[in-house]
């Protein structure tokens, strides 16, 4: 019985790498750093029986508010009179995509100087995978502003052409970032995410400084990587929750993942042109790669 038990285990792991390479390569050095020492809290238990393949729907659209915070009320985008609320109905209501587009609040920071920008009703909004910055967008103006740009940014990438530099007077700004990585910290929803998402942080940005693309708040030089926290992305069991854009075209979601692998994981992923290892992929996307 064991024995088939093993079998059957190491035939759905073929097969599963097998099909993630053909979205993207696997690495073949090892997934963890024999020098970290940082770990995670014997408290922390993580569900490392788990197939965690396909656990995850893929992303078409996402959109990223910044609040400067690491940690949100339970339901992260229900405020009212806020962007993140405008853009969750519309969400809802909108008939562009059918299916893979979200909202999430992150720790980027946002405008203090502008007193809106406190109550919510003004805010920059990130969109990925086209590394796009709508500036300022006001809470009356989210549909509309939304209705006309992501069919243009859908257009602008798939046809290698510039997007637009302003939509209904909103200043529409392109990315220089070369990838965002965002930890999921909800601990609200999970004390788990609260105890790792720091100390995935901590390693990520330490190896990013090694390498020169450490970028820290308020640093545009262009070709930087951030790491970030944000809301509840679903599977806290598991932690920690690793979501990846690279303006290459790659979106790989990993999971189970510990600071052991954060230095491979910036290594082979963020900078080794998007290489994973099957047993910690939850998803993988490769799309055409953002020319702007």
């Amino acid at each position: 019985m064991l024995s088939s038990l093993i079998s059957k285990f190491k035939d759905s792991s073929v097969k599963r790498d097998e099909e993630i390479s053909q979205i993207v390569p696997l690495s073949d050095c090892s997934k963890e750093c024999d020098d970290c020492s940082t770990k995670f809290p014997s408290s922390v238990k993580i569900d490392d029986i788990t197939n965690i393949y396909k656990s995850s729907k893929p992303t078409q659209i996402h959109f990223i508010i910044p609040t400067g915070k690491s940690d949100w009320e339970s339901d992260a985008t229900s405020t009212p009179n806020t962007i993140e609320n405008e853009v969750s109905k519309w969400i809802n209501k909108q008939t562009i995509l059918e299916d893979g587009v979200k909202v999430s609040t992150s720790s980027l920071p946002f405008d203090s100087t502008d007193p809106r920008s406190y109550k919510g009703e003004v805010n920059d909004v990130l969109i990925l995978p086209y590394f796009i910055w709508v500036k300022k967008l006001e809470l009356s103006k989210v549909s509309s502003v939304l209705d006309e740009l992501i069919p243009l940014l859908i257009k602008s990438r798939e046809s290698s052409s510039s997007p637009p530099s302003e939509i209904q007077g909103f200043k529409i700004e392109p990315s220089n970032a070369f990838s965002y990585i965002f930890l999921c910290s909800h601990k609200t929803r999970d004390k788990r995410c609260g105890v790792t998402a720091p100390l995935m942080k901590k390693e990520m940005d330490f190896r990013l400084r090694d390498t020169g693309h450490y970028r820290d708040i308020g640093d545009d030089n262009p070709n930087g990587v951030y790491v970030q926290y944000i809301n509840h992305v679903g599977g806290h069991k598991y932690a920690a929750n690793v979501i990846i854009y690279l303006k290459t075209g790659e979106i790989i979601w990993l999971a189970k993942c510990t600071p052991s692998n954060a230095k491979p994981i910036i290594d082979e992923t963020v900078l080794g042109g998007g290489k994973v290892w099957g047993d910690l992929v939850r998803c993988v996307q490769k799309g055409k790669a953002i020319e702007w």
